[in-house]
């Protein structure tokens, strides 16, 4: 009766966190559920040419295939030439397939400047569908030496091949090459909105058959994840506090500043590489402090975490040959210990974000969750290399490097745009990619990453984990020989 009631309590916290979470998720992330920015949106480029004056009578017009569900609005890039004129452009959007004007207006000469986007704003968005052909016209009433004109690329940049496929570009009816200068801004539905409690209910069904699982296995007497976890954690839980305290006073131990290190530590780094890079890349990336430090944040635990996990058996050689511990448990606390610095160093992010402007959303309830996965993740790999570091010790040597490629490989100080299509393939699976673009995601906008992202730093982390532990539990019983 008594393992009973101790199964049901244990169940009755897992299901009681996983809802608490789940519905978090659906607090937070609000809309973004539902709809989401379009993949086929054309972000704004520049201008190579333009058409010249658009005087009376004459037309401009620009045919591209929709990509989105709703379409929000539509930016044209037009010019006064940068002299005082009278007369603006009419600005019109219209569903070809459909036969429907979805949107019009006409611009005055005040409300542009020279080669400056306006835009059509379409209130609530208008529903389109995917393949429907759009066409943007621009007018004017405007005469000879008094007429704003209209800009486009000679090359096509609307990178989009399903976008671009049978777009058009025309003045007075003749077909020209390259494209207008347009912005094109919309949203998809999101099939996870309308059915997130329908996988809500999924996931506790499944938890409970995976729980049950585990419990028929522990009434065997078989070895189980989660109640070995349990077990290890109730009767190690004092010593595993101290190796923690240790390992975080050690770090610090003689320093004047102290603590303070964690806080000085990424704010130091953030200034030298903002020094550095800024120049590069601050005009392609909005809020580039905050986009450096966020990365940086990230990185600098898992790099530390992992550093500090790969001497972990070595280090604690005396310990091990005197005293029965699960030796996971020292790469495992080592990470820990690392984790008190990630959070003191989010405080001074969270200090650069709200001086920078950005804002403080409902979002941010996810980054726990966020930072568990990479947390998971750097356990893992810190297994992997405790284990090579006591058969190898030019492991330590080795990461090193490997550390330093890492890095450059994770877009930390430069933007995912830059590095060329061959490369970004390697760059875009890196699995430090996926926290550190869920984590920028709700630190620079302020929206929870689509559900998609979570899973997938959920079983990258999990993977890592279950490689880890396992390379460590066939290799441990050899560690006596080698430490």
């Amino acid at each position: 009766m008594k393992q009973k009631s101790y199964y049901l309590k244990i169940f009755l916290i897992i299901e009681c966190v996983l809802l608490i979470f789940l519905g978090i998720f659906y607090f937070s992330a609000g809309r973004s559920l539902y709809e989401r920015d379009s993949d086929g949106n054309v972000a704004e480029f520049n201008a190579t040419n333009d058409v010249g004056e658009l005087t009376q009578g004459a037309t401009v017009e620009q045919i591209y295939t929709s990509q989105m569900d709703l379409l929000d609005s539509i930016g044209v890039m037009v010019s006064d030439y940068g002299k005082s004129i009278n007369h603006g452009v009419e600005i019109q959007c219209e569903n070809l397939s459909k036969g429907q004007i979805l949107a019009k207006k006409t611009f005055s000469a005040d409300e542009f400047e020279v080669n400056q986007y306006v835009y059509l704003n379409i209130a609530d968005g208008v529903k389109v569908d995917r393949g429907d052909q759009i066409k943007i016209s621009c007018t004017s009433d405007g005469e000879a030496g008094d007429a704003p004109t209209v800009l486009y690329n000679v090359e096509n940049k609307l990178e989009n091949p399903d976008v671009a496929r049978d777009a058009q570009f025309t003045v007075n009816g003749n077909v020209v090459p390259g494209t207008m200068c347009i912005a094109v801004n919309g949203r998809n539905y999101v099939w996870t909105g309308p059915n997130y409690w329908k996988l809500v209910l999924l996931a506790v069904v499944l938890v409970a058959v995976l729980y049950g699982i585990e419990c028929s296995r522990d009434k065997r007497g078989k070895t189980t994840v989660l109640f070995n976890m349990l077990f290890v954690l109730k009767k190690y839980k004092f010593l595993i506090k101290q190796l923690v305290k240790r390992d975080f006073k050690v770090r610090y131990k003689r320093s004047v500043l102290g603590v303070f290190w964690s806080f000085l530590n990424p704010l130091l780094m953030m200034i030298v590489q903002y020094v550095v890079f800024s120049q590069l890349f601050k005009s392609d990336i909005e809020n580039y402090p905050v986009y450096l430090l966020s990365g940086t944040v990230i990185f600098n635990f898992f790099n530390e975490g992992v550093g500090q996990s790969l001497t972990s058996i070595v280090g604690n050689a005396p310990l091990i040959t005197k005293v029965y511990l699960p030796k996971y448990i020292y790469p495992v606390t080592r990470v820990f210990s690392s984790g008190i610095n990630l959070l003191m160093s989010l405080i001074p992010l969270i200090i650069a974000a709200l001086i920078t402007g950005e804002k403080i959303t409902w979002a941010y309830l996810m980054l726990p969750y966020i930072l568990i996965c990479v947390m998971i993740f750097t356990m893992g790999f810190g297994m992997i290399l405790a284990a090579a570091m006591t058969f190898f010790r030019d492991m330590q040597f080795l990461w090193g490097v490997l550390s330093m490629l890492w890095m450059y490989l994770t877009p930390l100080f430069y933007p995912i745009s830059i590095v060329p299509k061959q490369v970004q393939g390697l760059v875009l699976n890196n699995p430090m990619y996926y926290f550190v673009n869920a984590f920028r995601t709700i630190i620079l906008e302020g929206i929870t990453p689509r559900p998609v992202v979570f899973c997938q730093c959920t079983v990258v982390a999990l993977v890592m984990l279950g490689i880890g532990s396992l390379i460590f539990k066939k290799t441990q019983d050899k560690f006596i020989f080698y430490i």
